[in-house]
């Protein structure tokens, strides 16, 4: 399904990163080393940031989980959740922070608790929850793929399998020049 809000795609996105963020954490052994998506991480980041603390949280972390992305998958001619096309960064940092206040407030209910983080995830899935082993990096689609927001559940579904299945799992997207993958 091919997006005729540009709003929609970026905040979905922003979501999932921040799900993905807080499970990343929570889980055992932890994918990255924050504690930024916490309740802690929270009231830490709210002091400093009271108007754009989740914002700040979902930055911070996402720093720790582009570079453990970045070791499995490499930074050439490759995206995935932590660092998308340059058009799509600019739109998820130019959502306000007021927007989506329902399901951040729901968000922050769940974090620490690693099942209903899955929960709010498996809302975003699309298409199932898949029954392959996703373990490691995968590539799920090439960057044209990320202009559509099934993308985004698709995404969603890969995160979800491999949290459920407690094995690290890093789905990526080729670069496409002229039509040809690199």
């Amino acid at each position: 399904m091919t997006l005729d809000n540009d709003k929609q795609l970026p905040l979905l996105a922003f979501r999932l990163r921040a799900l993905v963020l807080a499970l990343g954490e929570s889980v055992l052994p932890p994918w990255w080393k924050t504690g930024f998506m916490s309740e802690t991480g929270f009231r830490f980041l709210e002091r400093l940031y009271p108007r754009t603390f989740v914002h700040a949280a979902v930055y911070s972390a996402g720093k720790a989980a582009c570079d453990t992305h970045d070791q499995a998958v490499g930074r050439v001619a490759v995206y995935h959740l932590f660092r998308l096309p340059e058009s799509l960064e600019a739109a998820i940092h130019a959502i306000p922070p007021t927007e989506d206040v329902d399901f951040f407030a729901r968000f922050r209910s769940c974090l620490g608790k690693p099942e209903d983080l899955l929960d709010m995830l498996q809302l975003l899935c699309a298409g199932g929850l898949g029954k392959d082993d996703v373990a490691g990096a995968r590539r799920i689609g090439t960057d044209k793929d990320l202009r559509v927001s099934d993308t985004i559940g698709e995404t969603a579904s890969f995160y979800h399998r491999a949290f459920s299945l407690g094995k690290p799992a890093f789905p990526y997207f080729a670069a496409v020049e002229n039509g040809v993958s690199e």
